[in-house]
């Protein structure tokens, strides 16, 4: 019973689980499509973990109805991991489009995903321009996956609707979007036909506002009481509230007692999603000043229903309503049961809502600050006294375009903003104990962060190092540093490697040293999921300079399950040098991925683990080709002494097959790289063997071991080469040049 109770509670959020993990791999998927040729391992990799996804989301045998919006993806009425941007990547993409509902009945083939992945790939215009989202799906056949169209049509009454009351106008038979647009373009806008989109009714309500506010007046007290209502009844319909709707008339409101009344047709969970959608659409498009007087009228008319209003705000979502009621005075304008509703959805801007200052105290504080003959308390007195000499002169000295050009450059905002931190950290300084240093320091970091959104590396880095000061004293310094080691702040500054690119890793190189291992974590997180192989060397390489204080934080991170993660740590494990850690990293030899198994190894090489060794001498006598080339690459003059028995016995093997003569190059290569002169005379009989059958084979070997011996001591190799220079064949001949080069060596 109890199992079952979990069971139940648990499954919304494991399927809003399975849903953002399609989300995740679609978006991907799109990306390497985008990127990449078809059929590249890339791309079907993606495509073969999309296919997973969508298995696990449909492991239980149901369906899934996702409503799409700008915002996210719904999951009933409820979004889909809202801040999760992956999921926002996805559902833009599908609502730019034409999607307004997603519906997933079972798993995808390979082909139908390929055919998804190559309408996402089409633009917006192409799209509509070959017959729209629907043609296109049905003509791709892409059975498994079913949407629903962003259609204005969705907005649907009985037959019996009418659009006037006016008898003579005849019976006008249509959706309530059209009736909404017919109102707006022909009876407020004044423009016949055309583009019926939200967007686009948006646009002409604002122009025509435009123009009627700049003579004083607005939107008519009608069509403003008709818009309102109109809304109203559309939040509540996709709501589920089952409400009626009339006609709208172009003299009178929406649902009167005298109109004629007709239900609405039945909207399930997909057509209420591109309802909302539709709505909001238009709604976000209408200028704030236009949006805030049709919200106000909404309010009005909700003002019995409060949940149908707070569903409408709640849907729109923070920004949208921030944007619109931004100041105290915007907030103060609206009725009160907006009011409300804007305190639950914007508790951050309550501060801002609650700080009205009256006229009367305004007039005070403007009266002290311009009281006669007391304007020298806001001046310093070196300005001042400049300021009685020129008046006392008479002489008024004209600016040249250069001081002109400078002054009007300490006034942008920029020059402001700068100037501003400087003043506030010399603030902290002179008082870093005060009662105002906290708020002081929390103004700075918060100024940085702006400069940082706008660019401005060295402006951050040179408050950032007047902080780091060493003169300063030790509590400020740590108090101040904590400030700026936010990992908010620390992840502002590593994303401008992406917004502004390679003129920006400099600055950002100093940063990381002036804030030092605080970085340390957001770099290796980033190197984890970053695509571009330049930013995620530059990423290594400045984890790299912490030295022996990222080993900590590296080892930590063996337990990624993702392979080119292991691998990149294991690199810079094996740079920091030799290590102690062989328990940790001997398990990695047996890792499914073979460019793991093959870092482990050479990091355990370097420290002369015993198991690697055996590991490498063991691959050296496998039967794959490229197994034992990998261990002959491996091979150095830590290689333990059997290493080069058993690389001198690959050489003087008989068989000079193509893969043979590869694994003997190789072989004397690496005999080269171990530099032993106990071998030389086993390298001297395969110098003196002969071959009929495969002379050409066993002379170019015989040049790569002379080409090698370059390697070896210079007094055990000298007599050698000067005996087998004595000839003209290409034996002799690179015996030449190889004594040329070890006598220049010895001098």
């Amino acid at each position: 019973m109890l199992e079952s109770v979990i069971t139940d509670l648990a499954a919304p959020l494991l399927r809003a689980k399975a849903v953002a993990a399609v989300a995740g791999d679609l978006n991907i998927a799109r990306r390497n499509w985008n990127a990449y040729p078809s059929g590249h391992p890339l791309v079907e990799s993606s495509i073969q973990k999309l296919l997973v996804s969508f298995q696990s989301l449909c492991g239980d045998g149901g369906g899934v109805q996702l409503g799409i919006t700008r915002e996210g993806l719904l999951l009933g009425d409820e979004y889909v991991e809202k801040n999760n941007q992956l999921c926002r990547s996805v559902a833009a993409a599908f609502f730019e489009r034409g999607v307004g509902a997603l519906l997933v009945s079972h798993p995808p083939t390979r082909e139908e995903l390929l055919a998804l992945l190559k309408l996402l790939a089409l633009k917006r215009e192409e799209i509509f321009a070959q017959g729209g989202i629907e043609k296109l799906w049905q003509e791709a056949g892409i059975t498994a996956l079913e949407v629903r169209a962003i259609r204005y049509d969705r907005f649907s009454g009985t037959e019996e609707e009418q659009l006037g009351n006016d008898k003579d106008d005849g019976q006008t038979q249509g959706s309530l979007w059209e009736q909404f647009a017919l109102l707006l373009t022909k009876g407020e806008v004044g423009v016949a036909g055309g583009d019926t989109s939200p967007e686009q009714l948006a646009a002409s309500l604002n122009a025509h506002f435009a123009r009627r506010s700049g003579s004083g007046g607005g939107l008519s007290g009608t069509t403003l009481k008709a818009v309102s209502t109109l809304i109203q009844q559309v939040v509540s319909a996709s709501a589920g509230s089952g409400g009626h709707v009339g006609s709208i008339g172009s003299g009178s409101g929406i649902g009167d007692g005298d109109s004629g009344v007709a239900g609405w047709s039945e909207l399930d969970v997909v057509q209420a999603s591109a309802i909302k959608a539709d709505l909001a659409a238009f709604i976000v498009a209408l200028d704030p000043l236009l949006r805030r007087q049709i919200l106000h009228g909404f309010c009005e008319t909700s003002a019995g229903d409060e949940s149908t209003a707070a569903d409408l705000f709640r849907y729109l979502g923070s920004a949208v309503l921030q944007e619109t009621y931004a100041s105290a005075e915007e907030y103060a304008e609206a009725p009160q049961l907006l009011q409300e509703i804007l305190r639950r959805l914007l508790p951050h801007m309550i501060d801002t809502y609650d700080r009205t200052t009256s006229d009367d105290e305004m007039h005070n504080r403007m009266h002290t600050l311009l009281q006669e003959h007391q304007h020298e308390v806001y001046m310093p007195d070196e300005y001042m006294q400049g300021l009685l000499d020129v008046l006392n002169s008479g002489k008024f000295e004209q600016l040249d375009a250069g001081d002109v050009a400078k002054l009007l450059a300490s006034l942008n905002p920029q020059a402001i903003d700068s100037r501003g931190s400087e003043i506030i950290l010399q603030l902290v300084i002179a008082d870093p104990t005060g009662e105002a240093a906290q708020e002081l320091i929390k103004n700075l970091s918060d100024l940085c962060g702006h400069f940082l959104e706008l660019g401005d590396y060295g402006q951050v880095l040179k408050i950032l190092s007047q902080a780091a000061d060493p003169r300063l004293p030790q509590p400020l310094r740590m108090v101040m540093r904590d400030a700026f080691c936010r990992r908010e702040f620390l992840d502002e500054i590593l994303s401008g490697l992406t917004i502004w690119g390679k003129p920006k890793y400099d600055q950002v190189t100093l940063l990381i040293q002036v804030l030092g291992r605080a970085f340390i974590e957001p770099l290796l997180d980033r190197m984890a999921e970053e695509e571009n192989m330049s930013l995620r060397r530059f990423m290594i390489d400045r984890v790299q300079t912490f030295g022996e204080a990222a080993r900590p934080y590296l080892l930590a991170r063996l337990s990624d399950q993702r392979w080119y993660v292991l691998r990149n740590i294991i690199i810079m494990l094996r740079t920091l040098g030799p290590t102690q850690e062989a328990e940790q990293l001997r398990p990695f030899l047996r890792h499914a991925n073979p460019k793991v198994r093959i870092e482990a190894l050479k990091t355990l090489l370097q420290a002369s683990d015993p198991i690697a060794q055996r590991q490498m001498l063991r691959d050296l006598e496998s039967t794959d080709r490229e197994t034992q080339l990998i261990a002959i690459s491996l091979a150095d003059h830590n290689s333990p002494p059997d290493m080069a028995r058993k690389l001198m016995a690959l050489v003087a093997s008989g068989g000079y097959t193509a893969v043979e003569c590869e694994l003997k190059a190789a072989a004397v290569q690496a005999l080269g790289e171990i530099g032993r002169p106990e071998i030389l005379p086993e390298l001297v009989k395969v110098l003196a063997s002969r071959s009929l059958l495969a002379f050409k084979a066993l002379n170019r070997l015989k040049v790569d071991i002379i080409r090698s011996l370059e390697r070896y001591p210079a007094q055990t190799v000298l007599p050698l080469l000067e005996r087998l220079s004595d000839g003209s064949d290409d034996v002799a001949r690179q015996a030449a040049e190889s004594l040329r080069v070890v006598r220049s060596k010895a001098v």
